[in-house]
């Protein structure tokens, strides 16, 4: 593209890359501030923090999505409403990250200040890969989400089993990013170019593809695999979860999670051919993550590596909503009937995004509030015993998200599964539908226990008893969310179902 129109061009999309701007800026920003400042006190880096993302999400909502099919930047980046869907989803998620991180940093006494922009960025990535449309924007966008939060996970100093988590996630992303490196470049050498348009083309003018395709969209699969926490690319999720800050896990849990799904679900429309190739392998993947999640989720004393299989399992319940979408094409049902039951399937995975973000952000930062302090925290879940007593509103809360996370009306938990179930009978994988609802059944087990031990086991021994009224307030209105979605969660479903109809592939 020459130089004019190009120039053009840009000028052009401005207002609809305003979000991603604000972002980046406000993250050089808050580095410089922190530079030009003294003292240990670093409070006000959070309020600028909260503001740059109140910012981006007022310039997201102040341009209207276009609808499907536009794209920014000559075809790299989607200004649909499905990107627009995850851009306030990631704002939202990171927000309420900073307020669960301050709250800490204030009950201590010490900020790190490094964590505001670090969140900035790795927020600024993961709206790029959700809006991602051509292979370059897609590497760039994921290594600009991973680095960020590579440190985060390293972020308590002086502590072992958080550098420990931090070297562990650089070193197993780094292959992953790899794989998908790899995959990317077989990708351009099938179709020639690197748009997700003109891959599209090229696949459609020769759907066998050979031993290239299916290779290069397994190599893509393992990159996507790993962020999402799939079996067999999982083995990071519990020592990183657990030797993370707890707000820093939530974040990972919820933003990188929603993220990456996001990307799949435009790589896996992109290329419907090679669906012959995926399905299998993606059912059996699917089956053996949530069954695994659940099982050794069992057998677990901490409550943040009980979340994290938790969250592997999660993964496998929104892999059912892919195969949903993915079976609207293997399928003889007309056309109409497909598209029907491919938004159903796509809206019941963002539905399910939005309110797993709710359930885990909130049931973190809960062991966020209750922590006595970065090396002390709320993870024992017999410390947990007798808290309904000690702090009745906390455990309250908590009690709501675990119901919400083992999906017991009425709570959004149990909608989000039911949507997702419900577009996986639909699409005519009873079977895998069946499965997913007991293992629902088997995960209630675990979840509940903790709901036992806070409101049926006597205080004994070393406790949970910190305190934030800022991060029990947040929890507070969680809980409330995850209770307002649970009872009314038509109309939002109808809103993720139409935003998901509008993606652009």
């Amino acid at each position: 593209m020459n130089g004019p129109a190009h120039a053009m061009t840009l000028g052009t999309d401005l207002p609809q890359l305003a979000p991603y701007l604000v972002l980046a800026v406000g993250g050089l920003a808050v580095m410089l501030l922190d530079a030009f400042t003294g003292g240990r006190r670093k409070d006000h880096l959070s309020l600028l923090t909260l503001l740059v993302l109140l910012g981006a999400a007022a310039a997201q909502g102040a341009v209207p999505a276009d609808a499907r099919g536009a794209t920014l930047m000559g075809g790299m980046l989607a200004a649909d409403r499905f990107s627009r869907f995850f851009n306030l989803l990631t704002v939202t998620i990171a927000m309420l990250t900073t307020v669960f991180a301050t709250s800490v940093y204030e009950r201590e006494g010490r900020h790190r200040a490094d964590f505001y922009p670090l969140v900035l960025f790795a927020s600024l990535g993961m709206m790029l890969l959700a809006a991602a449309t051509d292979l370059l924007s897609l590497f760039l966008a994921i290594e600009t989400m991973s680095l960020a939060v590579y440190v985060l996970v390293a972020g308590n100093r002086g502590s072992l089993r958080s550098s420990e988590a931090g070297f562990k996630y650089l070193i197993l992303g780094a292959f992953a990013s790899a794989f998908l490196l790899m995959g990317l470049a077989l990708l351009y050498g099938q179709a020639g170019a690197t748009d997700y348009a003109a891959v599209r083309r090229a696949v459609d003018a020769a759907p066998d593809g050979g031993v290239l395709l299916p290779l290069a969209c397994g190599l893509v699969l393992v990159a996507l695999g790993f962020k999402v926490a799939m079996v067999p690319f999982h083995m990071w999720t519990p020592d990183v979860y657990d030797g993370a800050p707890a707000y820093v896990t939530g974040f990972m849990a919820t933003g990188v999670k929603a993220a990456a799904f996001a990307a799949l679900l435009r790589v896996a429309w992109l290329l419907p051919p090679v669906a012959e190739v995926w399905f299998p392998l993606l059912a059996v993947l699917a089956v053996v993550t949530m069954t695994y999640g659940n099982l050794v989720a069992l057998a677990q004393s901490g409550l943040k590596r009980m979340l994290a299989y938790s969250s592997i399992a999660h993964a496998g319940y929104l892999l059912l909503g892919v195969l949903a979408v993915l079976n609207t094409g293997r399928d003889s049902a007309t056309a109409v009937q497909a598209a029907a039951v491919r938004d159903a399937a796509g809206g019941a995975i963002l539905f399910y995004l939005v309110v797993y973000a709710l359930m885990n952000l909130g049931a973190f930062g809960v062991v966020a509030c209750l922590s006595r302090s970065r090396d002390r925290e709320a993870d024992a879940i017999d410390g947990y015993a007798g808290l309904s007593r000690r702090r009745p509103f906390v455990a309250a809360t908590l009690a709501v998200f675990m119901f919400s996370l083992a999906g017991i009306p009425p709570t959004a938990g149990f909608a989000g599964k039911f949507y997702v179930f419900d577009a996986v009978v639909k699409a005519g994988l009873l079977p895998l539908a069946i499965w997913g609802v007991v293992n629902s059944l088997l995960s209630a087990y675990y979840y509940l226990r903790v709901i036992v031990v806070m409101y049926m086991r006597p205080a004994e021994g070393d406790v949970h008893d910190g305190h934030s009224w800022e991060a029990a307030f947040t929890c507070g209105v969680l809980a409330l969310l995850v209770l307002l979605l649970g009872v009314v969660p038509g109309s939002f479903y109808a809103l993720a179902a139409h935003t998901f109809r509008q993606m652009t592939f």
